[in-house]
């Protein structure tokens, strides 16, 4: 018993010192006004502990419709799955990555046979990722612009599915 306690003890310690979320000091840093090159400073720490910057792909400027994919299914993944997609790029000069491709389902239903079956659905499928946020501090009393920099998850579609849809039995 005495050792089930003690590993749930360092459990919890570990928890308490690697979140990031606990720590004064860290509310203090992300509360806190910073100059410009601070802020780039902090963007340059952020994209290496991620190895550099986040690839695009390359069929972002794809205007094929579904019916077209459908008929090829050849080359990117994203053209050979029974529920293609596309990358639309979505921009925010405030945020850290950028520029952050979203996928968008080509086909309402799935491809199967190389025709449109809505007897399926495409779905999209999500996942979270981590950006940096900056805003300009309100309190900035000087001739230089200040920012305070926070860390969010955001959900972003990367990809479609095929799916049942919600209504079959």
């Amino acid at each position: 018993m005495k050792t089930f306690v003690s590993l749930q003890m360092i459990s919890l310690g570990s928890l308490l010192f690697f979140n990031d979320h606990t720590s004064a000091a860290a509310a203090y840093r992300s509360s806190r006004c910073i100059s410009v090159d601070q802020v780039n400073d902090t963007v340059d720490r952020f994209e290496r502990s991620f190895r550099g910057k986040p690839r695009l792909s390359k069929n972002l400027h794809d205007t094929r419709t579904c019916a077209q994919v459908a008929a090829e299914m050849r080359g990117e993944l994203s053209n050979r799955s029974l529920s293609p997609w596309k990358y639309n790029l979505t921009q925010d000069p405030n945020r850290y990555p950028y520029e952050i491709p979203i996928a968008v389902c080509l086909c309402q239903g799935c491809i199967i046979n190389q025709r449109e079956d809505l007897s399926y659905n495409s779905v999209p499928v999500f996942t979270h990722v981590k950006v940096l946020m900056k805003t300009l501090c309100p309190q900035n009393k000087t001739s230089e612009d200040k920012y305070t920099v926070k860390k969010y998850f955001i959900e972003v579609a990367v990809a479609c599915t095929c799916a049942v849809p919600k209504y079959a039995k």
